[in-house]
């Protein structure tokens, strides 16, 4: 988790203007990050592949990412229904339903769209989303995951931030903030690992070249 934009370590280059500009309308305060490189030989088709799984979001349901301490094991997401699916200015929208425990039902726009070697996915809440049915927790469209894979050299980015902008109580704060970030972290983990499935590689290039790896990310 790094909390803030301000903190990301991806720099501000053309394939990554769209994903920050939409992440700091959200103005979170809550931010996790992820970032996976792999090398563009192996998996040239990778927008491709990307863009059909991470359209169905229904399969996340089936996704664990932690244990309660009672041993129950909880999904990425406890319910997803798809509402409906359209196009708009050479985008897919899909709107849909999802519960997300301990959170109550919320519903989601969905936007993704290709263009040659770019890929972008945003998902950001249309409704209100309440804690356990008590009190609104966060407002409609102030909580936002989205992902850009580009090319970059003789490799593949795929650079993904989740943001929540939450009421500031401490019990609830932190409840949503250790699940919201654990989703995030199994999210896309499930993300990469079917990638490494699907493309039939046993063995991923985690680094570019040092001075590519200069010129895309600030140095912590």
């Amino acid at each position: 988790s790094i909390g803030k934009v301000k903190y990301s370590r991806i720099k501000a280059i053309p394939e990554t203007k769209q994903l920050l500009s939409a992440v700091n309308e959200v103005t979170p305060n809550h931010l996790a990050e992820v970032i996976k490189i792999l090398p563009y030989e192996g998996f040239e088709n990778l927008t491709e592949i990307i863009s059909e799984m991470l359209k169905n979001e229904e399969s996340y349901t089936k996704v664990p990412f932690y244990i309660d301490e009672d041993g129950e094991v909880r999904y990425l997401y406890a319910d997803a229904k798809i509402q409906a699916i359209s196009e708009f200015n050479g985008k897919e929208v899909i709107f849909e339903k999802f519960l997300m425990k301990p959170l109550d039902y919320f519903t989601a726009r969905i936007e993704a769209e290709k263009r040659g070697t770019y890929f972008f996915y945003q998902m950001k809440n249309t409704s209100r989303v309440r804690y356990k049915s008590f009190f609104s927790a966060i407002g409609k469209q102030k909580m936002i995951a989205v992902i850009s894979v580009f090319r970059y050299g003789d490799n593949w980015i795929i650079y993904a931030l989740g943001g929540v902008d939450i009421i500031k109580l401490p019990f609830i704060d932190k409840a949503v903030d250790r699940a919201f970030y654990r989703r995030i972290r199994a999210f896309c983990l499930y993300t990469f690992e079917t990638l490494e499935i699907k493309s039939g590689q046993a063995q991923m290039k985690e680094l570019p070249q040092k001075e590519d790896e200069e010129k895309l990310f600030d140095t912590p």
